[in-house]
């Protein structure tokens, strides 16, 4: 077998330098951490969206409660006071016997971590307005307070110091049903 001629000016390459592999692993890693962001970035916003699915389903169990109370022939004027037995709209959700609300569906320690703030103006009709709260990685969700214990109400945005802000909100002008 003859030897390989060398030519002046040429050189064969053998494999790859530390250079090339510096580069690469780099490049390798910059990509590897991207992707790890976007996971961790769509695993936090699944999380939310899933609170909030949740917090409104909260939402709709209260406010239909509320209808139900304002039905009938018993109703004389439009009212949000909580069920009988129930010293706020947050307790009666939370009542998972027959008279309650079913329990609140927001997990970890829904007690502390979910409050329910039902608020109204008005007469007749009365403008009813639901909301619920939520602490969610160490920030509240929604216009609640938090004391380090547990989440309080607090007026909206805009100053309406009757309402609660919350991306789980319903509003509806309310009236006795016959």
């Amino acid at each position: 077998m003859a030897a390989a001629m060398r030519v002046p000016g040429n050189r064969t390459k053998a494999g790859m330098t530390f250079v090339d592999l510096l580069i690469g692993s780099s490049v390798l890693v910059v990509t590897l951490l991207a992707l790890m962001g976007v996971f961790l970035g769509q695993v936090t916003m699944n999380e939310h969206a899933r609170n909030l699915a949740l917090a409104t389903n909260d939402v709709n169990r209260v406010m239909e409660q509320v209808r139900r109370q304002n039905t009938g022939a018993g109703c004389l004027s439009p009212s949000v006071l909580p069920p009988a037995g129930f010293a706020a709209w947050d307790a009666w959700l939370a009542d998972t016997s027959a008279v309650g609300g079913g329990g609140k569906s927001l997990s970890l320690n829904p007690g502390v971590n979910e409050l329910v703030v039902v608020s109204s103006v008005g007469t007749d009709p009365l403008a009813v307005t639901v909301a619920v709260c939520w602490r969610q990685r160490g920030r509240t969700i929604g216009e609640c307070a938090w004391n380090g214990a547990v989440l309080s109400a607090a007026p909206g945005l805009g100053g309406n110091l009757n309402v609660t802000e919350s991306p789980a909100m319903l509003s509806t002008a309310l009236t006795c049903r016959r």
